[in-house]
């Protein structure tokens, strides 16, 4: 039976979620909208953005998804201000997009190198940059970033994804240094090896499934909501003096 805490204060607070459409984004939307949160998400799936934003309305929630390439800046920050004419200022932000692609290291090139870190690394930034200064007007606000386990296993077949995951660590710490003084708390969530729909499709295997099994504390697969449930206790004011730092959800993996 999965639990879900209850935290009162996410009710009628205006949160953005990036690559909220699908997987670990889509449970983080899903929490939100159930806590009472006015969820705006970002997503270059439309058909899955769209379908999420109806299904959380049609269940009485509140979404609105926002098709938008998130590697576009300017495009990015216009889908912020649409979000903010629907609900005013953002309290929560949650830069959650990324793509976990494979690749071969002789393979890289400038180009594949920049678009990998333009994808899950670069965005994290001028979100944040675009919600400070509402949770500035707000007096205070949480900015959730998420990592990777696969930069400390050294993963080697996504070299470009773990330099930018590790890279998210560094970037929260000096972001909560940087916003700590406005009462903006910013912190790290780091998720293990989650069986999303992309993760059982594309990579598991029995032989990865048992190995991963045998490496985790907890025995089980980690589900997206797992994730999401750190995310909610994040945003919420009960973490009030959390800052700057990484929440590991792996099952006592690494």
């Amino acid at each position: 039976m999965r639990v879900e805490a209850s935290y009162p204060d996410l009710a009628g607070k205006a949160a953005l979620v990036t690559g909220g459409a699908d997987g670990i984004g889509r449970a983080i939307v899903e929490a939100l909208a159930r806590q009472g949160a006015k969820v705006a998400f970002l997503d270059i799936d439309a058909e899955r953005g769209g379908r999420l934003a109806a299904e959380i309305t049609a269940a009485g929630g509140t979404a609105s998804f926002h098709h938008v390439d998130l590697r576009d800046i300017p495009a990015t920050q216009a889908a912020i201000a649409a979000a903010r004419s629907l609900y005013g200022p953002f309290a929560i932000g949650v830069n959650n997009a990324g793509h976990d692609e494979r690749h071969d290291f002789d393979a890289v090139t400038e180009a594949y190198w920049d678009d990998r870190l333009a994808v899950n690394l670069r965005p994290m930034l001028f979100v944040a940059q675009a919600l400070a200064p509402d949770m500035r007007g707000l007096g205070g606000g949480a900015l959730v970033n998420l990592s990777s386990t696969s930069w400390m296993k050294g993963s080697p077949q996504m070299i470009a994804y773990t330099t930018a995951k590790s890279a998210v660590i560094g970037f929260t710490r000096s972001l909560a240094r940087a916003l700590g003084p406005d009462g903006i708390r910013v912190n790290c969530v780091t998720p293990g090896w989650v069986m999303t729909e992309r993760q059982r499709t594309n990579w598991w295997t029995q032989e990865k499934g048992a190995a991963n099994q045998t490496a985790q504390a907890l025995k089980g697969e980690i589900l997206p909501e797992d994730i999401a449930q750190m995310v909610l206790f994040l945003c919420s004011d009960v973490s009030r003096m959390c800052a700057g730092q990484n929440f590991i959800v792996d099952a006592g993996t690494v």
